[in-house]
């Protein structure tokens, strides 16, 4: 089924390598309430882009199995660069 096309997708690096336990616990609580929010459990990344020095391995991946040069710079950050540009402006 296609619903959304290169043109809708963005990958995001919500990388928390290198954080402790009191960064997730202040991620998780509410800022205004001190609620728990969400319980994370192990977040464990695919094997080849666990950490973001791997994340080329993304990019190489999308390139070896035959996508565009040109679809893949739009889902590694230009359609990031369009959001930004369509909220901020020029």
């Amino acid at each position: 089924m296609d619903l959304v096309g290169e043109d809708c997708v963005g990958i995001g690096t919500d990388f928390t390598q290198g954080h402790d336990q009191a960064f997730f616990e202040w991620i998780t609580h509410d800022k205004g309430y001190a609620r728990r929010l969400t319980r994370f459990g192990e977040i464990i990344n695919p094997k080849g882009i666990r950490t973001v020095g791997e994340f080329p391995n993304l990019t190489e991946a999308l390139l070896a199995n035959g996508w565009s040069p040109e679809k893949v710079q739009k889902i590694m950050g230009g359609n990031w660069v369009n959001v930004l540009r369509d909220v901020w402006g020029e």
